[in-house]
């Protein structure tokens, strides 16, 4: 008898040592999502808000309707158990705890494999207030990519049949009217700049993890900067690290939000900057997005992409490309969206985390825009 109390004392005695090893649990605090249509394939991202790292695994079922990702020793802190989404992409996430992992089920009208999943993680931002993160990314099924990102020789060559039969007509009918000019020099013209992404959305992330949104944000700052120097007027979507409409709006919703902030200061022109993005890290290069729905949009776009093609490091010229972008066919001005570079090619993700590179930019897009107002 003494030798069994002696042994569960040991026991007691332990247990207190055992417990201040074991590692806390992580908390999921929220769900957040967004669908993404400015992207060759629509996808619908879902983050997830946590107390603190942790690893996950993910699988999808026989059906493929089923994608569940599996977050090791965590619990649910306040994050809702389910939510609904978009029916045509993934149509909810559901959260649920299974002994010590909370499982993360998202379902999908059609089935998926894992080329149509992609799982990250985002560290906690103390600057902008931004816990730990688990991105998931749902990918559109059956959509083929578009060429809005990645043009081609032979799309060039389609786009230049098309044009060759077109007939002159008006420019469309736009949903606000605004008398935008396009000569008579930069001073007094009126720009509104939209960094790419923000706040809930970090949009491309590299290799190393350098988030496209921190990216854009700096470069839009520098280029109102010059900008005004040259005695534009200019207003910015956003000049902090905030969604512009709201977090967890639809695409559409954030998307207008940007181009209102043109729209309803009647600008000149609209310019969107971005940081491109691609499967292969060997893919670089610099690029211009334009779309014909003015007199004018493919002469800004020429303008611009013949200042910023030449910035030292990156991958080459990829010339001005149509993009059936929101952004660009719902302004009401001529508008552009640039490419930098490609944030996955591990040489310009690092250029592109420069200041020097970054104001770099900024002085080529403002001297193409100068160009472009001088006629």
């Amino acid at each position: 008898m003494r030798k069994v109390w002696l042994a569960l004392a040991t026991v007691v005695m332990c247990l207190p040592m055992l417990m201040t090893t074991v590692a806390a649990r992580t908390e999921v605090t929220d769900v957040h999502w967004v669908t993404r249509i400015d992207a060759p394939i629509p996808f619908v991202r879902v983050v997830l808000s946590l107390s603190s790292p942790t690893d996950a695994t993910a699988m999808i079922d026989k059906s493929g309707l089923n994608t569940t990702i599996v977050l090791k020793n965590a619990e649910i802190k306040g994050a809702p158990s389910q939510v609904k989404m978009d029916k045509s992409i993934a149509s909810s996430v559901s959260l649920a705890e299974k002994g010590k992992n909370v499982n993360v089920n998202i379902k999908t009208p059609t089935s998926i494999d894992e080329n149509d999943v992609k799982v990250f993680s985002l560290t906690k931002d103390t600057v902008n207030n931004k816990p730990y993160r688990m991105v998931i990314d749902i990918q559109k099924k059956g959509v083929a990519p578009t060429d809005m990102y990645y043009g081609s020789d032979k799309w060039r060559a389609a786009k230049a049949a098309r044009e060759a039969k077109k007939k002159p007509v008006a420019p469309q009918a736009t949903t606000n009217t605004v008398k935008y000019r396009t000569s008579g020099g930069i001073a007094g013209k009126i720009i509104t700049i939209d960094p790419g992404h923000g706040g809930s959305d970090p949009g491309a992330i590299g290799p190393t993890g350098v988030q496209e949104k921190d990216v854009t944000l700096p470069i839009a700052k520098a280029l109102k900067k010059a900008l005004e120097a040259k005695g534009a007027k200019v207003f910015m979507t956003r000049t902090t690290d905030v969604d512009v409409y709201a977090p967890n709006a639809s695409g559409p919703d954030e998307l207008q939000a940007r181009v209102n902030v043109g729209n309803y200061n009647s600008s000149d022109l609209f310019v969107s900057v971005h940081i491109n993005s691609f499967t292969n890290p060997n893919v670089g290069g610099i690029a211009t997005y334009y779309y014909d729905k003015t007199p004018y949009d493919t002469k800004l776009a020429s303008r611009i992409q013949s200042q910023i093609a030449g910035e030292s490091g990156f991958g080459g010229d990829r010339g001005i490309q149509p993009g059936n972008l929101y952004v660009l066919r719902h302004s009401a001005m001529p508008a552009v969206l640039v490419e930098l570079g490609f944030i996955s090619n591990p040489s310009e993700e690092a250029l592109l985390k420069t200041e020097k590179t970054q104001e770099n930019f900024a002085d080529e897009i403002a001297a193409g825009i100068e160009n472009y107002f001088r006629g």
